[in-house]
């Protein structure tokens, strides 16, 4: 038995050196950064890239379509997790490669420093410092995407945002500062706070699609006080919204509901008569639905978890790509 143990570890060792030879030889160096690449044959393109920002080094993801006859520059939907989430949770979460696979479009993944992003003034606790400077995020993703428009990879014209919970919340701060480089943004399951609202300034009103669950306890549907300030409302967050777009109306249905053990359902709103005529604002109100994402699949049996009631009704990775796929950058 112990030569047979001795044996086995041995195997293993020799499975791990060419296992990590394997992943050592799709290995390069792009522009300063290294670049994990998967081995040939495998359903995805994924890479992992740091790049330089505020003199540390940052990481994202990126998620190609396994086409390699694929068009190139490829539209782009840069995916922001929440707070305390990992890159892996957040992928899990939204489901996006799928659509992405189909559709031809990249994704790309950045992390949060302590997994939390630092998306302007603070409403509770600090925003994460770089030394004894604030976490510069926005000019972290503006990195992000000038380097993969740069490389060919990305179209500098289809760039969009989608991101949940503090996810979201930095979507927001996203398409008020970067209005001039993104298509199109998806903050779901948060409202603005009242300082974003403040602060934001876009050169450009980005066309927005906000999802939130009426029953959300955690970035609540109809706002809350907060130390220093106030998370907003859903609907104060769209009249804001609105207001830039120039829109005069609005219009409202509800989806069709296919599940009869699902206790949510959602409602649609348009608005209507805005500016650019292309109603560039929608809402997805989930009626009962908890800080989670919609999604077909299949419910988890028992009753609900800590976030709440999650909506079967619809697929958020296929919403958000229906909402930003002919949408280009507006000049």
């Amino acid at each position: 038995m112990c030569a047979n143990g001795k044996l086995i570890d041995i195997l293993i060792r020799i499975f791990a050196v060419i296992r990590s030879a394997r992943r050592c030889a799709g290995a390069i160096l792009l522009c300063g950064t290294m670049v994990w690449i998967t081995a040939a044959g495998t359903a995805t393109a994924d890479t992992s890239y740091t790049l330089t920002h505020q003199e540390i080094e940052r990481r994202y993801e990126l998620h190609l379509p396994p086409d390699p006859a694929a068009p190139t520059p490829k539209a782009l939907v840069v995916s922001l997790h929440g707070k305390g989430q990992s890159i892996e949770g957040i992928r899990r979460w939204l489901r996006f490669e799928p659509v992405a696979d189909r559709e031809g479009f990249a994704i790309a993944y950045p992390e949060a420093l302590d997994g939390r992003w630092s998306y302007g003034r603070p409403t509770v606790d600090p925003m994460p410092r770089v030394g004894d400077r604030p976490a510069d995020d926005v000019g972290f993703i503006a990195a992000i995407i000038t380097e993969l428009v740069s490389q060919g990879i990305a179209d500098a014209d289809r760039v969009y945002v989608a991101g949940a919970s503090r996810g979201g919340l930095m979507t927001f701060t996203i398409a008020c500062a970067l209005s001039e480089q993104i298509a199109a943004a998806a903050p779901l399951i948060t409202g603005m706070t009242d300082l974003q609202r403040d602060d934001c300034r876009p050169a450009l009103p980005v066309p927005l699609l906000v999802l939130a669950g009426t029953s959300d306890f955690v970035q609540r549907y109809d706002g809350w006080l907060l130390r220093h300030g106030r998370l907003l409302s859903v609907p104060e967050t769209m009249e804001y919204w609105r207001n830039l777009h120039g829109c005069t109306g609005q219009k409202s249905a509800p989806l069709p509901h296919l599940n009869p053990f699902d206790r949510t359902g959602v409602g649609v709103v348009r608005w209507t008569g805005c500016r650019s005529n292309d109603e560039p604002l929608r809402l997805y109100r989930i009626f009962g639905g908890g800080h989670t994402l919609p999604s077909l699949a299949p419910a988890k049996p028992g009753p609900p978890g800590k976030f709440g009631r999650r909506n079967r009704d619809i697929e958020t990775a296929e919403v958000l790509w229906a909402f930003f796929r002919d949408r280009r950058l507006a000049r």
